[in-house]
This record gives C-alpha cells, structure tokens and sequence, in this order.
C-alpha cells in the first residue's frame, strides 16, 4: 500500500503534526506501507517529531498569495503521476483543502483527515460588516465542502454534527500515543495546560480562573507549554490579573510526557477542539483533567466525575471551582487519576490504526 499525504507542513508542534508523525512511523512499521508527504507552507526543516527516515518528504512553498494556489495544483497532479499512490490522504483544516480534489486529477482516491471543528475556520469575535460577510461565505464554503472526498474522516462522534451534509463519513479517533509504565504521584502541587497561545486554546479565559484559583491557593502553580505569541498577550493577562508570580509560560518540548507526569491536574480551557490529543495523553498519565465541554470530543473523552471534569464553555468560575475541587481533595484527584489511566486504554494504537488498514484496503480494493 502506497499512501501520499497532502498537509501544509510537518516540522510544526501541534497535534496534528504530532499525530502525523506517529501515524506515519506506524503505518510503515506495522503495515509495511510506503509514505509520500506532500507539504505546501514549509521550506526544508527538521521536524519537530521524529519520522521514520524512509517517508519520501517533497516540500511545495506557498507565496501566501491565491496564485501560488494555482500553480501547487499542477505539481500536486505532477506528484501523483509520478509517485502513483493507492490513497491519496488531504489533511489541512482550512477551505483549500476541503475542495483541493476538485483541482486534482480524478483517477485517484481521496481521503479527507479533518483534525478540527469548522470553528477554526471562522474568524472569532467579528464584528465589523466586512467580517461579518466574509465569515458568512466561510461558512456557505465549509458547509458545503468535502463532497470531492470518497471519505471524510472525522475524529469523533460530536464532530458529525458539524459535517451533516456529508454521507461520505467515517470516524476514527485520534490514538493514544502513550503509556508510561510510570504515572503522575499528583502530589506537585502544579497544574499543566498544553497549547498554542490562540484565542481558541482559550488561555485567557485560564487565566481568569487561575486568578481566583490563587486567591485560595498561592502555593500552587500553573504551567502552560506551547508556541507563544508575538504580542505576549498573555503573559501580559497574567501581569494584568496579578499572578505573574503563579504561572509559567514554556516553550513547546519534544518529549512532554516527562511534564504531564510531573503534574497533578491538567487544565483545558479551549473553546473548540477536533478530539484533544492532550486529553488523551494526560489520561495515559495517570492526570485527572478540568476541561471546558467545548466541541468537539471532551464529553467523549472524560466522563465527568469519575476520570476528570468538565465544564459549561466560558463558564470561568466554575471552571475555577472545579480545580479548586481537585486541588483541595487529593483521594478524589488520586482516584480519578487511576481511572482516567485504565478508561484511555480503549485508544489503544492496536485498536484505532487498523480501522485505518481496513478503510484503505476497502478504498483500494
């Protein structure tokens, strides 16, 4: 089996990057499959994660301008041509990829890898006319999308909703990376956020619940690890809320497991997601969580009260309580830890990755 993926690029640190590379490293040693990558948004870097060194990688700058689109198009169907691929896998969340099979040759077969909800492909908080009427034909294009695909490949069941226009779907969830032999003591007394500073990791609505978090409990700390802005906005939140002394922001590193099991509570304040990979990797840690209930895949990933929290999205003081709940109870903490480690083992790679074998091969057949 000959797989040829389309992304905008893999020396990224995000998840789906993240994911990629595992998948990738996977699918070759398991299944035996050759791996081409197509990149569109990248010069020639060193990924970030590591992949296996026999993945052919043929990188196709973008100018940032629509033209550049067009010519991609024919080195993409120049690619095919020459590279042959049983599948052909698009994995960008954005509109040029949802329609980019419109522009390839059809001979070929096309699957659609959508890691996010459609929300991040709306600009957030508009309020002028002008992106008012951009984000109204945003969302006629998302809504109407994906129709060029064989299958569209959701990460959870929440995420159909979104694409209810489809008959083409299939979901298969993101794997569990993981699984130390060690897990979490969860006696630090430090709580871990993982994520892009972007207004949908939701780390300004953290810091305000961190911030009544620390009137009760000045001994505890917040980690947050993830590619910081240019503008520092929120670290400049934090000086602006008083507790610049109670949290810390780190740059992404390659080997996080080590932090997740230094770390007693994690905190996931996004407003959406596509099915958090940090959920599934803090779970495997033996980390109780505190999440907001935002589309797409918490509700599917922690069952609340019993292998972490969730909360109503923007529902800042109750998202406060709740880690104030697990700071001040640690048998609760230590118990939904343990459980959050035993319940994530139903996303086992042995268990997802052939629902991947089995779609290909049927595609293929």
């Amino acid at each position: 089996m000959k797989l040829l993926y389309v992304v905008n690029q893999i020396n990224g640190t995000t998840g789906l990057e993240r994911i990629l590379a595992i998948k990738a490293n996977y699918f070759i040693k398991e299944f035996n499959y050759d791996i081409v990558m197509v990149t569109l948004n990248e010069v020639e870097e060193t990924p970030f994660f590591d992949l296996n060194e026999s993945i052919k990688i043929i990188r196709l700058p973008n100018k940032s301008n629509p033209l550049s689109h067009i010519t991609q198009f024919g080195k993409i169907n120049k690619i095919l041509k020459q590279e042959s691929p049983d599948t052909v896998i698009i994995c960008i969340d954005n509109i040029f990829g949802l329609y980019l099979p419109a522009f390839l040759k059809k001979k070929y077969t096309y699957v659609y890898e959508r890691h996010n909800s459609k929300r991040v492909n709306l600009g957030q908080g508009a309020t002028s006319f002008k992106a008012k009427v951009l984000n109204g034909i945003k969302k006629k294009l998302l809504d109407r999308g994906g129709k060029h695909y064989d299958t569209v490949v959701l990460l959870s069941d929440d995420h159909l909703a979104e694409w209810s226009h489809l008959k083409n779907l299939k979901v298969i969830n993101n794997p569990l990376i993981f699984y130390p032999e060690t897990y979490a003591k969860l006696e630090n007394k430090r709580v871990l956020a993982v994520g892009r500073h972007t207004h949908q990791k939701g780390f300004d609505m953290l810091m305000k619940s961190w911030a009544k978090v620390v009137e009760k409990h000045k001994d505890w700390k917040l980690d947050v690890y993830g590619k910081k802005d240019h503008d520092s906005s929120y670290m400049d939140l934090a000086k602006a809320y008083g507790i610049t002394d109670y949290v810390t922001f780190h740059d992404p590193v390659p080997n996080i497991m080590e932090v997740y099991l230094e770390s007693s509570i994690y905190a996931l304040s996004s407003r959406y997601e596509g099915f958090p990979l940090v959920l599934i990797e803090t779970m495997a840690c033996g980390v109780p969580a505190v999440a907001f209930n935002c589309p797409c895949g918490v509700k599917e990933l922690i069952t609340h009260g019993e292998d972490g929290l969730h909360v109503p999205v923007d529902d800042t003081d109750e998202f406060a309580k709740s880690l104030i709940y697990l700071i001040e109870n640690q048998e609760i903490r230590t118990k939904m830890g343990a459980k959050a480690r035993k319940n994530i083992l139903r996303l086992s790679p042995e268990n997802i990755f052939p629902q991947w074998k089995n779609l290909f091969e049927q595609l293929s057949a």
